[in-house]
């Protein structure tokens, strides 16, 4: 009998879709979008004192709702009355899990039943893996896509055809994305995490093989990743014997496991796994239990997760002393954020250059789906190129790529490091600040990123990446006229509240943002030294001179000053801080970061260099006054000036 390949709910728009994005929900590429996918002049002097503008707001952190999956092999011996009752009955411990042995048509024509009453959905794909289900509570989730791969076929007398289904979930209430992964190994390979068979090893170890390719597949796309299954080693024996090829040899550096240690199948095998991504993989596990009393000879293990909102507000950091995950942590924020777009939403981003190959797979990946994605470069790349082929240049169409050089910019330089996303599938746009380009060199150096689902941040960085646009599109297209933000001219302004920024290029006869922004800073607060923190890759010329003399002179007043500087950074500026006792570390740092706090208690992020360059350059730094985030620059910044 044929049987549905998947089963969810109607897709859900956010009342707050954009016309930006109608009718973008057509194939790019000719694919179509499935349900599975120099000499410059001296800067002016330092300023009065300017009135600072209300700063870019930060959400209080919201505490995710508990996530609960769960495994259970069914197995195939049991009649249809016993096998839906034991789906009854897992049905309430979880949100969503896997199950196996579901061989016989009968069993999946009744579970189809069962689900579609219980209001569950269902990925079961008719060309194979469907005797493995991955199921999920509609009232919480909808099926984005689904996917199996075969990983052998059958053999009389030895296996059946094993599959690794997984999908990926949108959460319905956060927006948030969720990845599963099922699987059900060849059986009596090992014995109790022995090589037992040599025939059949093989096979269970590609099986495992292949399956952690899907998990880490996964990793790079999706917010929160578990995997599950009865994978046939004992892993009771496993996690000691550690045997090349099986789980926890196969699986271990990648993934926690998040089984109890108590038996799943008797009280002495444990072949039944839950597991999650070791590193920001978006679950932290709270609970775990095994269920018994099933009709079934294989018991259910069930866990309580904990997600982490990887892209909740706020600062993100790259540590190129840490683990990998950290040295990475911004571009991989980008990354998943760009894959977690789905068909009519709209995908922007501006970087000075473009030669990260797993982000620029992630944009053509979300294009070819159905996405919109518009991508404007400050220099040509290899990358660049081939996004120009494969998305085009025209601004007219849903998807491009264009370089935006100094030809572009009539002698400036595009230094906007910003992804946004338009999304119709959440009630919130998202805007990705980065500190660096999207380059190989950013996940080697000290760089930061922000986070922010603030209607006006989205706005501001939405009207400066349109200007860049505009400037670089083969036909300039006609643009709405871009209101101004009050106190800084030419800055954009959001719908609901004015961005607080640093707005270049510095027009003729303006005052220089970062010298207006330390020029009301007092030296004390509540008898406490006020704290001055820079970290700036690049910083150079007579206007690089007067902000460092602005650092030494607060120094001198009595505040606590101290900055990093990139290696380039040359002994000048160097020399004026340290003359009036700043302490400089040099570092690889690729960042223009100021952070003060005391009776001012706010973090400038991003925005061009310190240099005289910098100053006419197109770009934008946020200004953030949560007094949290300020302690998360401040804490940054003591591990990396260590």
């Amino acid at each position: 009998m044929a049987f549905p390949r998947t089963h969810d709910g109607p897709r859900r728009t956010s009342i707050l879709a954009r016309s930006l994005v109608a009718g973008v929900a057509a194939a790019v590429l000719g694919a179509t979008a499935t349900v599975p996918a120099g000499a410059e002049p001296e800067p002016a002097p330092a300023p009065t004192p300017a009135p600072v503008p209300a700063p870019v707001p930060v959400p209080e952190p919201t505490v995710a709702e508990p996530f609960r999956a769960f495994t259970l092999n069914v197995c195939y011996c049991l009649g249809p009355a016993k096998a839906m009752a034991d789906v009854r009955r897992v049905l309430p411990l979880g949100d969503a899990g896997g199950l196996q042995e579901f061989s016989d048509a009968v069993d999946r024509k009744n579970l189809i039943s069962l689900l579609t009453a219980e209001d569950w959905g269902w990925y079961m794909p008719t060309t194979g893996g469907g005797t493995i289900p991955i199921i999920w509570d509609r009232s919480r989730f909808r099926l984005i896509e689904g996917r199996t791969i075969k990983v052998h076929p059958a053999e009389k007398g030895v296996t059946p055809a094993r599959h690794i289904n997984s999908v990926r979930l949108r959460e319905i209430a956060t927006g948030e994305v969720y990845a599963l992964v099922n699987a059900h190994t060849i059986a009596r390979a090992s014995k109790d995490a022995r090589l037992s068979d040599m025939r059949r090893i093989p096979r269970l170890r590609k099986h495992l093989a292949l399956m952690r390719g899907e998990i880490e597949r996964l990793f790079g796309t999706t917010e929160h990743v578990f995997a599950s299954g009865d994978l046939n080693v004992n892993y009771l024996a496993d996690r000691n014997r550690r045997n090349a090829g099986l789980p926890t040899s196969a699986l271990g550096g990648l993934v926690r496991f998040d089984m109890p240690l108590v038996g799943s199948r008797g009280t002495k095998s444990l072949l039944d796994y839950t597991m999650s991504v070791r590193d920001a993989g978006g679950l932290v596990p709270a609970d775990s239990r095994v269920v018994r009393g099933f009709n079934s000879d294989h018991d259910a293990v069930v866990v309580t997760y904990q997600p982490q909102q990887l892209l909740a507000d706020g600062p993100v950091f790259n540590d190129p002393t840490a683990d990998p995950a950290d040295r990475t942590a911004v571009r991989d924020r980008q990354v998943r954020a760009v894959r977690n777009a789905e068909p009519g939403d709209t995908v922007r981003l501006a970087t000075a250059r473009l030669a990260d190959l797993a982000l620029e797979q992630a944009l053509v990946a979300a294009a070819a789906e159905g996405v919109a994605v518009r991508v404007v470069a400050g220099a040509t790349s290899p990358a660049l190129t081939r996004l120009q082929a494969a998305l085009g240049t025209d601004t007219g169409a849903a998807s491009y790529a264009l370089a935006c050089g100094t030809d572009c910019l009539d002698g400036g330089r595009h230094e906007v490091e910003a992804l946004l996303i338009d999304r119709v599938s959440r009630t919130t746009d998202l805007t990705v600040v980065a500190s660096a380009a999207a380059v190989p060199a950013s996940t080697t150096a000290w760089t930061t990123g922000f986070l922010s689902t603030d209607p006006a941040t989205y706005d501001a960085y939405g009207a400066l990446v349109d200007q860049l646009v505009a400037a670089a599109a083969p036909v300039v297209p006609e643009l709405p006229e871009v209101p101004e933000l009050p106190g800084l001219p030419g800055a954009p302004a959001g719908p609901t509240r004015a961005l607080a920024a640093m707005s270049y290029p510095v027009s003729s006869g303006s005052t220089d943002p970062v010298l207006a922004a330390l020029a009301p800073i007092t030296c004390s607060a509540d008898g406490q030294p006020t704290r001055v923190r820079a970290v700036v890759g690049s910083w150079a010329g007579a206007r690089g001179r007067l902000v460092a003399d602005r650092l030494a002179s607060l120094r001198r007043d009595g505040c606590d000053v101290a900055v990093v500087v990139g290696p380039g950074v040359l002994s000048g500026v160097r020399a004026r801080l340290t003359g009036a006792g700043v302490p400089v570390t040099v570092a690889k740092v690729a960042q223009t970061t100021l952070v003060v706090s005391g009776a001012t208690t706010r973090a400038w992020v991003g925005g061009p260099p310190w240099t005289d360059r910098g100053a006419t350059s197109t770009g934008l730094a946020l200004e953030v006054a949560d007094a949290a985030v300020v302690a998360r620059y401040l804490d940054a910044f003591a591990r990396l000036a260590r």
